[in-house]
């Protein structure tokens, strides 16, 4: 289905007259990066078999067998699929509809994920976009205001601020910042960049909560002993911080005039599917398609590695950190039902 659907998208080329918005603009981590990592010194791309063994356009840097959400969820909304910014190609008409700016590893604070090598911090991707701004102000002039006011935002970041920085061994946050401290700490820099976003003519914005991280392949199989769990400190983290994003939400509506920032609940959704995986299909609810070790959270999906799930629409997650195609459609699927058909219609 995903297969077909996007084959004929990408045949269809400009063909999103008939679309819910005339953009999407996207903004966050690896769980929706494109492949705007590949061309930079760092750890944390995908541009290597297996990944994409289920896309399309085969390998292109996405961290998952086949579509993000990001790409689920503008295929719901009749786009085509969204250019990487980080690409040569993404300029002219190709902006026209939308741009994804997201980058594996990245998060709210700038020294998140900076083991990993080079990457676009939430910071500079705010800047990228504003960057794209003055590409449609050159292109399309006046109408740009316009264009930007009905283009969907998508913003999906936050869990690399915990996974690759409050919660890495030896780190020095914990012992500065209380679980609460440091919740506040992040959402106090990300109102700052979501409101850079509004400022520079964003209205519309689904923003993604936290999902359950402690019942990632990757925590489970850090824990200790043979559980299959999920790591109830993990997951407790990503419930405080969604708590402060709900109430950041809630205050921008009032202090922004004309914005709608929605928020997308992933933690409900991943939480509900992880739990009752044999009702979406699931065989697998918590091992990795990808990967090595224990529930293979272990060890990263590499090209050494035999990939040992034929069906991969069986597992939940497709590596230690990511879901895998099936997944993100059943995620893509229940956020345009729940949140996306009221943001495009207003």
């Amino acid at each position: 289905m995903w297969i077909l659907a996007v084959a004929s998208l990408l045949l269809a080329g400009s063909a999103a007259g008939g679309a819910a918005v005339p953009a999407m603009f996207v903004l966050g981590d690896s769980l929706v990066d494109p492949g705007n990592n590949n061309g930079l010194v760092t750890l944390a791309k995908a541009d290597y078999s297996p990944y994409g063994v289920d896309f399309p356009e085969g390998v292109t840097g996405r961290f998952c067998n086949g579509g993000t959400v990001a790409d689920h969820l503008g295929e719901l909304l009749g786009l085509p699929l969204i250019p990487p910014y980080n690409s040569p190609s993404t300029a002219g008409s190709r902006i026209f509809h939308g741009v994804n700016y997201a980058s594996a590893a990245s998060g709210i604070l700038t020294d998140t994920g900076n083991l990993y090598g080079a990457l676009f911090p939430m910071e500079q991707q705010v800047q990228n976009f504003q960057r794209t701004v003055g590409e449609l102000r050159t292109q399309m002039g006046e109408r740009t205001g316009d264009f930007l006011r009905r283009s969907l935002f998508l913003v999906c970041v936050g869990s690399n601020d915990y996974i690759n920085n409050y919660l890495v061994p030896l780190s020095d946050k914990p012992r500065e910042y209380t679980p609460a401290a440091y919740a506040f700490l992040l959402i106090q820099q990300y109102r700052r960049q979501l409101e850079s976003l509004y400022y520079s003519g964003g209205r519309k914005f689904l923003i993604a909560g936290l999902g359950p991280l402690g019942c990632t392949p990757s925590q489970i199989g850090a824990a200790a002993g043979n559980s299959s769990d999920c790591v109830s400190r993990t997951n407790s983290l990503a419930r405080q911080f969604n708590a402060k994003l709900r109430e950041m939400l809630r205050r921008l509506n009032g202090d922004l005039r004309g914005s709608r920032f929605l928020y997308w609940d992933t933690y409900s959704t991943s939480a509900d599917v992880i739990a009752n995986f044999s009702l979406y299909g699931f065989r697998y609810p918590h091992t990795a398609c990808c990967g090595g070790g224990r529930e293979r959270g272990k060890i990263a999906c590499l090209p050494l590695l035999p990939l040992q799930c034929a069906n991969r629409s069986e597992f939940i997650f497709w590596d230690p950190f990511h879901p895998t195609d099936a997944f993100n459609a059943i995620a893509a699927r229940r956020a345009f039902d729940v949140n996306v058909r009221q943001l495009v219609q207003s």
